[in-house]
């Protein structure tokens, strides 16, 4: 499916999906989304969020900001190993989910390149409010999972 997600393989004509298998996690899950508006509405970012007890691991998908669903991968990594798994979960410094939030909005949105002539070119203000949703989202996801 993921391939699919992200275009590595496309469907020939006339194939269709009949259906997904998706394991039952019994695991905290948490999706938040941002939208213009208040009610149902198009998401202009949102999170979603599972900690994996029996792995050990993190998992975060950030989407709406992109064509496909965004992974930050080292973001997940770098929070998974800072989780006490065999204690408390949610013994996590709010420094840390800080840093998560940052970590994880800096990774699907990352900085400009630099111009032609070496300048840094700076982030329009449209794309830090983009930047600065994605990292709250993420850090509340992170820490209504760990609670």
């Amino acid at each position: 499916m993921s391939h699919l997600l992200a275009g590595v393989e496309m469907l020939r004509p006339g194939e269709l999906i009949g259906f997904v298998r998706v394991p039952l996690l019994h695991a905290p899950q948490v999706f938040l989304k941002a939208t213009g508006r208040t009610g149902p509405g198009r998401a202009t970012a949102s999170v979603a969020l599972v900690l994996d007890p029996a792995r050990r691991g993190v998992r975060c998908a950030v989407g709406a900001i992109a064509p496909m669903p965004l992974r930050p991968l080292e973001a997940e990594q770098w929070v998974a190993s800072l989780i006490d798994w065999d204690g408390e979960r949610g013994s996590l410094v709010p420094e840390a989910v800080t840093a998560f939030g940052e970590y994880v909005a800096a990774a699907c949105i990352p900085d400009q390149p630099p111009a032609a002539d070496g300048t840094e070119q700076p982030l329009t203000p449209a794309v830090l409010h983009l930047r600065r949703t994605v990292a709250a989202l993420a850090r509340r996801a992170l820490g209504r999972a760990l609670s």
